[in-house]
């Protein structure tokens, strides 16, 4: 697989999920109610921020040391 898929798979999915696991744990420590739809705002915003953002700025700086 290229390095620039890698480094866009790490940034639009296991990121987001990783994210949404750790508000998911805080929210059942805090005593929050726990509904799985409103989660998936949080996925997808941080999905999106990874795939307009922090992929092709990952990609470009490491494209840059690699020089």
């Amino acid at each position: 697989m290229p390095k620039v898929l890698k480094i866009m798979f790490f940034w639009t999915l296991a990121i987001p999920t990783i994210i949404t696991i750790l508000r998911i744990i805080t929210d059942y420590i805090l005593g929050k109610d726990i509904e799985l739809l409103s989660y998936s705002a949080v996925f997808l915003g941080i999905a999106a921020a990874g795939l307009i953002f922090a992929g092709p700025l990952n990609y470009l700086i490491s494209k840059s040391k690699a020089r």
